[in-house]
C-alpha cells in the first residue's frame, strides 16, 4: 500500500489514539501488543477517554495514559488547545488514530506529530499524513484486524491478542459449587443495535439452571431491574453482580465465569480478553455483524438471526421482523455447552 515504510528513530515515541467505547478499546489492545513486540524500546502512550482508561492501566505495553473527560468520543471544544499543547510537549514521533474524530485528529495535528496514521474516512482524514482506506461499515473484517492494518506503514507485524490480565488470587464476587459450571448472563445493552428479547434471556436462565449450571447475571446500576428479572427466572440460587465499581472489578468478576453470554457490548469483550469463553448475540445489521464485532479471545463465539444482513432495521415493515426472536434459548444453550471451560487453578 505504501511505496516505502516509515522510518522512525531507534526508540520512537508513539501515541495510540482510541476515544470511543469499552469494546472498541478492547479490540484495540492488539495494537499495543504488536508495537511492544516489534519495538521493545519504544515509548508507547495511549490517548483515551477517562471512561476506558482503566483497561490500559498496569499494562506492560502502555508506558503512559493521557485521558480526558467526555460524554462521547470527541474532545470537548474547551479542551482541544490545552490537550494539543500537552501532546506537543511530549515530542511524539508518530500517532496512530484507530478511530477518527475531528476534534481528536485536530489535537494530534496541533501537537505537530510528524507521522499521523489513520483510516481514510470522514473529513478529518485531511489532518493525517498517512491514510489507509478501509471499509469498516460493511463488517467483512474484524475491528481488531482493521486496527492492526493501521500499523502497516510502520512495517509492524500484527500480534492478534486482546489480553487483560486479572489477579486470579484475589477474591471474585461469585460463590462456586464443585462440579457446577458457572455461566454469566449480561442481558443489558448500550442501545447501539437491536438486542435479544428479555423473554429469551429468561428462557436461557431457566435452561441453564435446569441443566445443573449455576447462573450469574451481571449489569450496570441502571440495569438493576433487568438483572433482577433475569436472575429470578433462574431460581433462588442465581447470583447477581451490579457494576459501577470500575472496569478492573468488572474484569475480575467476568474472569471468574466458565462462560458469558452477552449482546455486542463492552463486557462481552472484557470477558473474552480475560480468557473467559464469550458467546455474543448479534443482530443482522451490517455495521453490527459479528464478523466485525465478535470476540477474538479463546473459545469465543457468536450467533445471529439466519437472515440476510441489512443496512438498518425496518421494524414491522421488514418481512423478517422480529428476527431477533428467531434465536432460540436452546441455540444459545448449545453454544454455551460447546464452549464451557474446565476450572482453572487460582481462577476462582
Amino acid at each position: 500500500m505504501f511505496s516505502s515504510l516509515i522510518k522512525l528513530p531507534e526508540k520512537p515515541r508513539i501515541l495510540v489514539v482510541r476515544t470511543d467505547r469499552i469494546g472498541d478499546m478492547v479490540l484495540s489492545l492488539p495494537v499495543f501488543a504488536s508495537l511492544r513486540h516489534a519495538m521493545p524500546g519504544a515509548f508507547i502512550a495511549a490517548l483515551a477517554r477517562d471512561y476506558t482508561k482503566e483497561l490500559l492501566e498496569g499494562r506492560d505495553d502502555v508506558d503512559e495514559i493521557i485521558s480526558f473527560p467526555s460524554p462521547g468520543a470527541h474532545v470537548p471544544t474547551g479542551m482541544i488547545w490545552g490537550l494539543g499543547a500537552r501532546l506537543r510537549s511530549m515530542n511524539f514521533d508518530a500517532a496512530i488514530l484507530l478511530y477518527l474524530k475531528s476534534s481528536v485528529a485536530l489535537c494530534v495535528a496541533l501537537a505537530r506529530i510528524p507521522v499521523r496514521i489513520g483510516p481514510a474516512t470522514k473529513i478529518a482524514q485531511a489532518l493525517l499524513t498517512h491514510r489507509i482506506r478501509q471499509r469498516r461499515s460493511r463488517s467483512l473484517t474484524s475491528e481488531a484486524d482493521h486496527n492492526l492494518a493501521l500499523l502497516s506503514p510502520l512495517g509492524v507485524e500484527p500480534v492478534r491478542e486482546a489480553r487483560i490480565v486479572v489477579d486470579g488470587d484475589s477474591p471474585g464476587p461469585f460463590v462456586r459449587r464443585p462440579d457446577h459450571p458457572l455461566v454469566g448472563l449480561h442481558p443489558g445493552h448500550g442501545g447501539s443495535a437491536r438486542t435479544w428479547p428479555v423473554k429469551r434471556w429468561e428462557e436461557l436462565a431457566r435452561l441453564l439452571a435446569e441443566a445443573g449450571m449455576d447462573v450469574a447475571v451481571t449489569g450496570a446500576p441502571a440495569e438493576k431491574n433487568l438483572v433482577d428479572q433475569v436472575a429470578a427466572a433462574a431460581g433462588p440460587g442465581a447470583q447477581k453482580y451490579i457494576g459501577g465499581e470500575g472496569l478492573k472489578k468488572l474484569a475480575r468478576a467476568l474472569y471468574g465465569l466458565d462462560a458469558l453470554v452477552a449482546p455486542s457490548t463492552g463486557p462481552l469483550h472484557i470477558a473474552s480478553a480475560t480468557g473467559t469463553p464469550a458467546v455474543g448475540i448479534y443482530c443482522p445489521i451490517f455495521v453490527c455483524l459479528p464478523e466485525r464485532w465478535g470476540p477474538i479471545g479463546p473459545g469465543g463465539g457468536a450467533i445471529r438471526p439466519d437472515v440476510s444482513p441489512c443496512d438498518y432495521c425496518l421494524g414491522s415493515d421488514c418481512p423478517h421482523f422480529d428476527c431477533m426472536e428467531s434465536i432460540s434459548a436452546q441455540q444459545v444453550m448449545e453454544q454455551v455447552r460447546a464452549r464451557l471451560r474446565p476450572a482453572r487453578v487460582g481462577a476462582r
